[in-house]
């Protein structure tokens, strides 16, 4: 009897149950919307920030042409959950933006996406350059960048060596280098070579 009467109240139930709880769906949609978009808009600024500084620390980094911009932009879905006024936006962990990195390396060039049209040698600059403005709040503790020294030398390699050697002073930093002004800057040092022994080729380091 118990039991019959306990299935029954969970049938005859049913419907004002899916009503309470589609509103506490709406009433999470509409907090969600408030505080995503209110991100969005921090976001917006904090990118204008970051672009000068970037843009600052890349000049000193042998790129002083380079024009750096981060584009924030809401991903408008058809069918999305974020809704402002006629347009719909996805809604994911991190909010309701896409993030991506431009940049236009010489003179007359429109910015485009920083993983398509970068060298290893500027993305590894810009990295740096990153960093050394986030150096305060970013967590990471260790940090890799290969041949950043790539198309530098002389005065500019030397500033590439004081940054790292700056961001060394608060995580573990390895460099892959051909420039003695930047392995002058290490603290320890590990020489990699390449060689072939009959039909193997071998890569050792030695401190």
């Amino acid at each position: 009897h118990e039991e019959a009467r306990e299935k029954l109240r969970r049938l005859t139930g049913g419907a004002a149950s899916m009503r309470g709880l589609a509103q506490e769906l709406r009433a999470e949609l509409v907090e969600a919307a408030t505080q995503s978009l209110a991100l969005s808009e921090v976001r917006q600024s904090a990118a204008r920030d970051l672009e000068k500084r970037v843009v600052a620390e890349l000049a000193e980094l042998g790129m002083d042409k380079a024009e750096f911009h981060v584009r924030v932009e809401p991903i408008e879905a058809a069918n999305g959950l974020i809704k402002r006024g006629e347009k719909s936006y996805k809604l994911g962990a991190g909010g309701v933006d896409d993030v991506e990195f431009l940049i236009a390396p010489n003179v007359g060039e429109a910015p485009r996406p920083l993983h398509r049209i970068a060298s290893g040698g500027e993305i590894s600059r810009v990295m740096l350059a990153l960093k050394t403005v986030l150096s305060e709040i970013d967590r990471v503790s260790i940090v890799v960048f290969d041949e950043v020294d790539s198309g530098i030398g002389g005065g500019t390699a030397t500033v590439v060596g004081r940054k790292l050697r700056q961001l060394a002073a608060s995580r573990q930093v390895v460099c892959i280098t051909h420039l003695p002004q930047i392995a002058a800057m290490a603290d320890r040092h590990f020489r990699v070579e390449k060689t072939v022994e009959g039909d193997r080729t071998r890569t050792t380091a030695m401190q």
